[in-house]
């Protein structure tokens, strides 16, 4: 008899999260219920893995422990790596942050050829940005959402001043993140990218990874990989999905993924379209 699931390492957007009209508030019912008898075994476990920050992750972690029974989330992968939560203890144990040599250059170079605004995200959840009229709108909007505190400044200052990056988002004016994902990875070795629609981008240090959390957790925790289960839809979720036991691709297809991907390496591959690919995966494997 082969290896079982144990713990469950599941993304957020595009993984869990349901697609607006399958939604019911955030996760669709039916992924609910099947996550539920999942739990219902004491010996298994579910993590949340996200780009989100800490206060975005613990609010979405509080509605699910809500809706399960009284299941308390053990940890919680934030900032797509960048950050490791102990749920149960409520402290940070872990934090991953950006190397800056290359990140002045990326931005230097976008500034030059694109019209985007830079958001730079740091540890003690600031957002900085640049001294215009359009970045502190958007920058504005964000801190309000994620209740970041936002800071003003320059790139040149900066130099002095970035020590905890976890990670960039970036707003294009062309309606092109694909292709700027494309020519970031391609010129910028050293970071990976996700898209959310044509807008927004993700810029994330390949230092900075939610399958590093992993390792740290499992390593705390001493349970192995060939027993979990890696679920994700993004680049930023390659790596954990090729390394766990049980790797499972949400929507990824020759088509429309952008990064290379080794398909001998993934165990599943399924869709989030009507919010249930959480539960395809439980049940496929169970």
């Amino acid at each position: 008899m082969g290896p079982e699931i144990k713990v469950i390492y599941s993304d957020l957007d595009g993984t869990l999260l349901s697609p607006k009209k399958y939604s019911w508030k955030k996760v669709h019912t039916y992924t609910l219920s099947t996550l539920s008898a999942f739990l219902e075994n004491t010996n298994n476990q579910f993590i949340l893995a996200t780009g989100r920050n800490l206060v975005r992750a613990k609010s979405i972690s509080s509605w699910l422990e809500d809706r399960l029974g009284g299941y308390k989330i053990p940890y919680l992968i934030c900032l797509n790596g960048g950050l490791l939560f102990d749920n149960r203890n409520e402290q940070v144990i872990y934090s991953q942050v950006f190397q800056t040599t290359q990140l002045l250059k990326l931005l230097s170079f976008l500034r030059r050829h694109f019209c985007v605004v830079f958001l730079v995200v740091d540890s003690e959840n600031q957002v900085f940005t640049e001294d215009n009229w359009i970045s502190r709108i958007i920058a504005k909007k964000f801190t309000k959402k994620y209740n970041a505190t936002l800071k003003i400044n320059t790139p040149e200052n900066y130099k002095n001043g970035w020590e905890n990056i976890q990670k960039v988002i970036l707003f294009t004016f062309h309606k092109n993140s694909a292709k700027l994902r494309v020519l970031i990875e391609s010129k910028f070795s050293e970071f990976y990218v996700s898209i959310h629609g044509d807008w927004l981008l993700e810029v994330i240090d390949k230092k900075v990874n939610k399958f590093f959390a992993i390792q740290k957790i499992n390593e705390i925790e001493n349970w192995q990989l060939s027993q979990c289960c890696a679920i994700g839809n993004e680049h930023n979720d390659l790596l954990m999905i090729e390394k766990c036991g049980f790797g499972v691709a949400v929507d990824f297809s020759p088509k429309h993924t952008t990064f290379n991907y080794d398909p001998n390496l993934i165990n599943l591959h399924t869709t989030n379209k009507k919010g249930i690919a959480v539960a395809n995966a439980i049940n496929h494997f169970s």
